[in-house]
């Protein structure tokens, strides 16, 4: 993790997969942002009603927010008022030798003004929580679907 500049924050997650089938960004994108457990929903839910008085955008569902989708990477985000966010999700090609894939979850955030970071240190330990947990979750439910 990392903070680049005053209106500007970045991280980057990244886990490895063993598998006898190949992830692809698409396969990532379900594991972790469609099927996410009911302490994240409830999560996303309590964040929507919080922040409704202060402008910011309901969170609606995460595949209408793509903006760019290939086997190896997706790319989602959001931008209002307040902030500019920004999700890649990345699969890397698969070591054939180790039957090993990285996988990686990327964000950035730009701010707009006081409110977008306020809003954003208040977020952040979630964000950081969520985006760990999550990426751990999806690799441990990918090779449990995928390894004999």
């Amino acid at each position: 993790m990392k903070v680049m500049a005053p209106n500007y924050y970045a991280d980057t997650y990244t886990t490895t997969v063993r598998n006898a089938c190949r992830m692809t960004a698409g396969d990532l994108f379900h594991l972790m942002f469609v099927c996410y457990p009911k302490p994240v929903q409830y999560l996303l839910r309590l964040r929507d009603q919080l922040v409704k008085p202060f402008g910011f955008q309901k969170g609606g569902g995460f595949t209408e927010l793509i903006q760019e989708q290939s086997e190896e990477r997706i790319v989602f985000g959001k931008s209002d008022k307040h902030l500019n966010f920004q999700v890649r999700l990345e699969c890397d090609a698969p070591d054939n030798r180790t039957q090993c894939q990285s996988i990686r979850i990327m964000t950035s955030v730009r701010f707009h003004n006081t409110l977008g970071k306020t809003y954003f240190f208040f977020i952040r330990p979630f964000h950081c929580l969520i985006c760990k947990t999550l990426l751990k979750r999806a690799a441990r439910n990918w090779e449990k679907k995928n390894n004999p």
